[in-house]
C-alpha cells in the first residue's frame, strides 16, 4: 500500500512539473496583453493631453521603450519519510508517525520538506519624456502637403484632413484691397464661411502633389536621419510639395470656376498653399490655405472637447461619413462623465470617454499616433527611468 501512494506522488509530481514547462513555454498570450497594454497606454497618453488642451494646461509626451515580461512557476511535494538505522534514534514524535505514510513538512523532522506551489511574474518597460528640441520643432511645424498626401493615401477622408490640418483661409478677392480671415473655429462666427470653403474643397476635389519640376527626396535612411537629428539637414522635401484641384476628384455636376493650379498641369504658384478659382459671379478669388502643427491639432481638438456639443461638427461628405456598419457623421467625440459603452477612457480631473460608435475619432487618434512618431527619433526614446511591477 505505501509503494503505491508513492508512486502516485511521484507520478502527480512529475505531471505538475511538466505542467509548470509546458505554462512556461506558451508565452503568446502574454504578447498579446503586452500588445493590448501598449496600445491602451499610447491612446491614453494622447487623449489625456486632448484633455489638457481643453483645460488650457501644458502638455506631456512620454515615449514607451522596451518592454520585457517573465514569468516562473514551481511545485514541491514532501515525500514519505525515509529512516535508516535502528528505530531507537527515532525521536518521540516521528516514532508515532513511523507506522504512517505522510506526505509534506513532518512535524517532528527538522528540515523536511513542505508542500508547495509558488508562481511570479514581472514587467519592466521603460518611459521617457519627449522633451528633446528636435522633437518640439517637429511638434510646432506646420504639417506640409506631402504629409496630408501620405494620409489621404491610408484611405481617410479628405473633409477630415482639411478639418484637422487647417488652421484657417485667408480670402482675397479681385478688386478689393481687403482680405477676408476665415477661422477653422467652431465658436468663431466666421466659421460659416470657413465650412463653405470646406465644401468647395470637397467639391473640387482639393489635393496635394508634388510640385513641377522638384525632385521629390526619397525616404531618409539611418545614415540621413542622424545627420537630420543632428542638425546637418539642409532641406526640407516637403517644401516641394503643392495643393492643386483633381479634375477626376470633381463632384458630379460641378460647374468649371477656372480653378488654379489643376493636379498634373505645369503652372507654379508663389506660394504652395495658394489656390485660385471665380465665384458665381465670375470675381477671381485667392485662397490662402494656412496649415496647422501638430500641436495646434491637440490644441484645436481640444477646443472641441471643451466645447462639449456647441463643437460638435457634422461632416457632410459620403466618404467621410462612410457607411455602415462603419458610419459616423461626427468629426471627434469625446464625452465627460460615465458615458456606457467607451473604446477609451482616461480619468483626468473628471473622467473622459471615447463611444464605441466615435469611429472617426479613432481614426483620428491613430493618424496622431502617427505624426507623433514623425517627430519622434530613435535617440529620443532612452532607457532611463526603468518602472518594473510585480504581482
Amino acid at each position: 500500500m505505501g509503494r503505491r501512494v508513492v508512486k502516485v506522488a511521484l507520478a502527480a509530481t512529475l505531471a505538475c512539473c511538466v505542467a509548470a514547462c509546458a505554462y512556461n513555454d506558451h508565452f503568446d498570450n502574454r504578447v498579446d496583453r503586452y500588445d493590448v497594454a501598449s496600445e491602451r497606454a499610447r491612446d491614453q497618453m494622447i487623449l489625456t493631453n486632448i484633455v489638457r488642451a481643453s483645460k488650457a494646461e501644458p502638455l506631456a509626451f512620454q515615449s514607451l521603450g522596451q518592454i520585457s515580461g517573465s514569468n516562473t512557476s514551481s511545485l514541491q511535494m514532501g515525500l514519505p519519510s525515509l529512516v535508516l538505522g535502528p528505530k531507537a534514534a527515532l525521536s518521540g514524535a516521528t516514532r508515532a508517525l513511523d507506522s504512517q505514510t505522510v506526505f509534506g513538512a513532518n512535524p517532528g523532522a527538522s528540515g523536511a520538506l513542505a508542500n508547495g506551489v509558488t508562481t511570479s511574474g514581472s514587467t519592466s518597460f521603460n518611459v521617457t519624456p519627449s522633451e528633446t528640441q528636435d522633437f518640439y520643432k517637429g511638434l510646432l511645424e506646420p504639417v506640409e502637403p506631402q504629409t496630408l498626401a501620405l494620409f489621404k493615401e491610408q484611405g481617410i477622408a479628405d473633409e477630415i484632413l482639411f478639418y484637422l490640418f487647417t488652421e484657417k483661409v485667408v480670402e482675397e478677392r479681385a478688386g478689393t484691397a481687403h482680405e477676408n480671415i476665415y477661422l477653422n473655429d467652431r465658436l468663431d462666427p466666421s466659421f460659416d464661411a470657413f465650412h463653405h470653403y470646406v465644401e468647395l474643397a470637397m467639391r473640387y476635389g482639393l489635393s496635394a502633389e508634388p510640385t513641377p519640376g522638384a525632385k521629390v527626396a526619397p525616404a531618409p535612411s539611418s545614415d540621413i536621419s542622424d545627420k537630420k537629428n543632428s542638425g546637418d539637414a539642409t532641406s526640407e522635401p516637403g517644401s516641394d510639395w503643392r495643393l492643386c484641384f483633381n479634375r477626376k476628384a470633381w463632384a458630379p455636376g460641378t460647374p468649371y470656376a477656372d480653378n488654379h493650379p489643376l493636379c498634373g498641369s505645369k503652372e507654379k504658384m508663389a506660394d504652395p498653399r495658394t489656390v485660385t478659382f471665380r465665384d458665381p459671379h465670375g470675381v477671381k478669388v485667392t485662397a490662402h490655405v494656412f496649415p496647422r502643427s501638430t500641436f495646434s491639432i491637440f490644441q484645436y481638438l481640444g477646443r472641441l472637447v471643451a466645447a462639449s456639443d456647441s463643437g460638435k461638427i457634422e461632416l457632410i461628405t459620403p466618404q467621410a461619413r462612410g457607411n455602415p456598419p462603419l458610419e459616423d457623421d461626427t468629426l471627434f467625440a469625446v464625452n465627460a462623465g460615465d458615458s456606457g459603452s467607451c473604446f477609451l477612457t482616461v480619468d483626468y480631473d473628471g473622467t473622459y470617454c471615447v463611444p464605441n460608435s466615435a469611429l472617426n475619432t479613432k481614426r483620428i487618434l491613430g493618424l496622431l499616433v502617427q505624426l507623433l512618431a514623425l517627430n519622434t527619433s530613435i535617440r529620443d526614446v532612452g532607457i532611463t527611468q526603468q518602472v518594473q511591477l510585480l504581482p
